[in-house]
């Protein structure tokens, strides 16, 4: 009789958390569309782009070539791991309103591992150089991208800039890290 009620109670809890589980799933929104890149599509003719160095050859328009497998790498040297703060940037003709800056990691082969930028900080500043709105967050890892989403559009945005905190610049024997797109919507 014991037994019977405790594999009654045994299956009723197993009922229960199979019933909350499979709850919580279905609370999960949907994964967040991709980002459409609609800011640098649109003014891809008039912006500027600039950065704090760059291997020749790897500026810092191929972080906004929608190729992710083309990456800005930076100079020797230029890397968190040795005390530096590299950072890129994409200015805009006027101000603009601006919903979301994706960062993708260095997927460029044959250079995939040691030029990832592990922690970054994403920036949003007006024409006055005035920081707007700034995320700092993971890049690579566990998630794939680096996802900077304020709770309501930033406007007045002139410039983005993204800036490595902590990389892998003492991995590699070139001493650089890199950034595969920089996507803004």
């Amino acid at each position: 009789m014991l037994a019977n009620r405790r594999r009654t109670l045994l299956l009723t809890m197993a009922m229960l958390w199979v019933g909350s589980t499979m709850a919580v799933a279905q609370e999960r929104p949907e994964k967040a569309k991709e980002n459409s890149n609609g800011l640098i599509k649109e003014y891809r003719e008039k912006l500027k782009f600039s950065c704090s160095t760059y291997w020749v050859g790897w500026g810092p328009e191929l972080a906004f070539d929608e190729n992710p497998l083309k990456s800005w790498f930076t100079a020797r040297g230029d890397a968190a791991a040795f005390g530096k703060q590299p950072w890129i940037a994409v200015e805009f003709p006027h101000p603009v309103k601006v919903r979301r800056v994706t960062i993708l990691p260095n997927r460029e082969p044959p250079w995939q591992k040691g030029f990832t930028i592990l922690v970054g900080r994403v920036e949003m500043l007006n024409d006055e150089g005035k920081v707007l709105y700034h995320w700092d967050d993971e890049v690579g890892g566990a998630r794939p991208n680096m996802e900077a989403v304020p709770r309501k559009p930033v406007e007045g945005v002139k410039m983005v800039r993204f800036t490595s905190i902590q990389d892998e610049g003492n991995e590699n024997s070139y001493e650089d890290v890199a950034i595969g797109e920089m996507q803004v919507e």
